[in-house]
């Protein structure tokens, strides 16, 4: 691949070399041991090795990457297989995960945390506040109480920037 004559004339008619019978060869021209393939590891670095790969019973395989993932990491709340294949349509949790109005489970201890952990707002919609929390009027979520008159809008309802004297936003 490197033209040591100047003119090129050292790269002409040479053959491409592939991979050895022992190896695997990536679709990105890399070559790998077999015995890389279907691993469940990004040997290839473009998850080739995956792609066509037969999964257990006991796993799942992720869309777009086609590798396997053990089947209890399906609707665990976790994007496991890096497109989150292995999170949308849980129709149901265990009984220690919490099921987000989009369908994904999270771990049950983060409801009513304060933290947007289902990316739709599901899990701090029907929260009792703490006194280190304060309620949004229109959506009912539970904010962290330093939140409040920050200068930002946390509630995306601006509640938590209403009552607040001019000396107390910060921003």
């Amino acid at each position: 691949g490197e033209d040591d004559c100047g003119d090129n004339s050292d790269e002409q008619n040479c053959s491409i070399t592939g991979c050895s019978e022992s190896q695997y060869t990536c679709n990105n021209g890399r070559c790998i041991f077999s015995r890389y393939e279907c691993d469940g590891d990004n040997d290839c670095g473009d998850w080739s090795d995956e792609r066509h790969c037969q999964c257990s019973a006991a796993q799942f395989k992720c869309e777009n990457s086609g590798r396997c993932i053990p089947r209890d990491y399906k609707c665990d709340g976790d994007d496991d297989c890096g497109d989150n294949s292995d999170e949308p349509n849980c129709d149901s949790c265990t009984d220690s995960q919490f099921l987000c109005d989009n369908g994904i489970c999270i771990t049950g201890s983060y409801e009513c945390d304060s933290d947007n952990d289902c990316g739709d707002w599901s899990d701090e919609k029907h929260c009792q506040c703490s006194s280190s929390q304060f309620k949004c009027e229109t959506n009912g979520r539970c904010i962290r109480a330093s939140y409040e008159c920050d200068g930002d809008n946390d509630c995306g309802d601006n509640s938590d920037e209403q009552n607040c004297s001019s000396s107390s936003s910060t921003k």
